[in-house]
C-alpha cells in the first residue's frame, strides 16, 4: 500500500472518529429539575396570567414528581405518572420531575423566558402526557409552543385524546434578526372542569429543518453583556469625573 493511501485511510478514520457537535437546549431548565416540587418551582421561567384559586379549581401550574401518587400540587391528583420516554427532539435527559398544568379557568397561562436567538431555524417543541383523571373531564385544553406569541407548535387535548402515554409535538422557526426573544410553553382551557396535561423536556434547538413560520423580527430590547459591561464602565468613569469636579469645587 502507498504511503499516501495509508494518510488518506488515516485522515479518514480520524474523521470518521471525531465526534458529532452536541446539540444545545437554548430553554434553561427544559427538564424542570431545577426547581422544588410545588407552585414555585419553575427556575428560570417567568409565569404569566397564573390562575388565583379562585374559584378552587382555577389552580396555578406546578412541579409535580414522577411515580408518585400525591395530590397537587407536588402530584397529580393521586396518579402516578410515569417518566417521558418520548423520542422528541429535546437534547435533555429525563429527570424526575415535570410540569402539570391543571387549571379549569386558564387564559393563556403560560411559562416562559427570554431566549437569545440568532437568525436561522429552530425547532421548538414538548413531550406531553394526558392523565386518565384529567381525560375524564369534559373540557377540551391545549397547549401551545410560541415565539413572542407566534405559534411554533402546539395538541389540543379532547376526548379523542390518547391518555397515560407520552407524545411529543414541535414545530421549525425561522428566525431573521439576532436578539432575546420571549419563548413560551401556554395553557389554555375553555370549560369546568377541562382536561389537564403534564409537560416535560420543552425545548429549542439550532436546526437545518425548513421552517413552518416566520418570527417577525421585533425581538426583547435586552442590553448584550458586552453592553451592560460598558454601561457600568461608563457610570463608574461619570461617577470619578462627578468626585473630581467636588474635589476642585472644594
Amino acid at each position: 500500500m502507498s504511503k499516501t493511501l495509508i494518510l488518506a485511510s488515516a485522515v479518514l478514520a480520524i474523521g470518521a472518529a471525531a465526534p458529532a457537535a452536541a446539540v444545545t437546549n437554548l430553554i434553561k431548565n427544559g427538564s424542570f429539575e431545577l426547581g422544588a416540587l410545588g407552585t414555585g418551582g419553575f427556575t428560570n421561567y417567568t409565569l404569566l396570567n397564573t390562575p388565583d384559586g379562585v374559584p378552587a379549581q382555577d389552580q396555578a401550574a406546578s412541579i409535580i414528581g414522577y411515580n408518585n401518587t400525591n395530590s397537587y400540587p407536588t402530584g397529580a391528583y393521586g396518579e402516578s405518572v410515569t417518566p417521558d420516554n418520548t423520542p422528541s427532539g429535546s437534547p435533555d435527559a429525563v429527570g424526575n420531575q415535570a410540569a402539570y398544568f391543571v387549571g379549569d379557568f386558564s387564559v393563556n397561562e403560560s411559562i416562559n423566558q427570554l431566549t437569545y436567538l440568532t437568525p436561522g431555524n429552530y425547532r421548538m417543541g414538548f413531550s406531553y402526557y394526558l392523565t386518565a383523571n384529567g381525560l375524564a373531564n369534559v373540557g377540551n385544553s391545549s397547549l401551545q409552543a410560541t415565539i413572542i406569541g407566534v405559534e411554533v407548535a402546539s395538541t389540543m387535548i379532547t376526548g379523542a385524546s390518547t391518555a397515560q402515554t407520552w407524545l411529543y409535538a414541535s414545530g421549525v422557526a425561522q428566525i431573521t434578526l439576532a436578539g432575546h426573544y420571549r419563548t413560551s410553553f401556554v395553557f389554555n382551557s375553555n370549560q369546568f372542569p377541562s382536561k389537564d396535561v403534564v409537560i416535560d423536556r420543552v425545548f429549542a434547538v439550532a436546526t437545518n429543518d425548513p421552517a413552518t413560520v416566520v418570527i417577525p423580527p421585533t425581538p426583547a430590547l435586552v442590553p448584550e453583556p458586552t453592553t451592560w459591561a460598558l454601561l457600568i464602565a461608563g457610570f463608574a468613569m461619570t461617577g470619578v469625573s462627578l468626585r473630581r469636579r467636588k474635589s476642585v469645587a472644594a
